[in-house]
């Protein structure tokens, strides 16, 4: 005769169960608390980058149009034009800012200084640092500036660069490619170096 066997019924031990409940409950709520203080962290931190970077980039446009204004109001005064005077190429007024050519509707130079008479004009291009590829883009708008400016075409065009800074010797290659080379000196003054044989379009 075999033995009944009595089986007894677990029951979960609802109290542990309930406890495990709410410790995954706490520990999912501290992950989420550090996920969003992480994100915010992150955010502020990006917030501050993109301050940073803005006012990186407004004290270099201040710093930009403080050293432009310098070159250009530089080479208004009487002893800047003097040293033209003492190439022979007199001027008799100042064109700034030339608006834009445009060639099927884009951009392709702007003249940003001419120093002009009646018969020649010089063309200024000025840049707070120079470098030898900036030399070879002017000459090669240059080449076409009378097609592109009409009030230039009766007239000798001569070339000049004023920089505060030229690069790798960009001031000693535009002499040897027949530019006047203009750096800013004291007292809001320009020295100029004049090339041996002066480029003219």
């Amino acid at each position: 005769m075999k033995e009944e066997m009595t089986v007894t019924p677990q029951f979960p031990d609802f109290g542990a169960l309930l406890e495990s409940v709410k410790e995954n409950g706490r520990l999912m709520r501290e992950d989420h608390e550090r996920y969003r203080q992480a994100m915010a962290e992150r955010d502020a931190k990006w917030e501050k980058d993109r301050a940073d970077t803005r006012r990186a980039i407004r004290e270099m446009r201040e710093l930009f149009t403080t050293q432009w204004d310098c070159l250009v109001d530089a080479l208004r005064k009487p002893a800047s034009l003097a040293l033209f005077e003492k190439e022979g190429i007199h001027v008799d007024y100042i064109y700034e800012g030339i608006h834009k050519a445009k060639v099927d509707g884009q951009d392709v130079m702007e003249i940003d200084v001419a120093l002009c008479d009646t018969t020649a004009a010089v063309i200024v291009e000025v840049k707070s640092r120079c470098d030898n590829h900036d030399i070879d883009h002017f000459l090669s708008q240059m080449g076409h500036c009378k097609e592109w400016y009409p009030d230039f075409a009766n007239k000798q065009l001569y070339v000049a660069v004023a920089a505060i800074e030229y690069a790798g010797g960009a001031d000693t290659y535009a002499n040897r490619q027949g530019l006047y080379v203009l750096q800013l000196g004291g007292e809001d003054t320009y020295t100029m170096t004049a090339p041996r044989e002066a480029k003219t379009f």
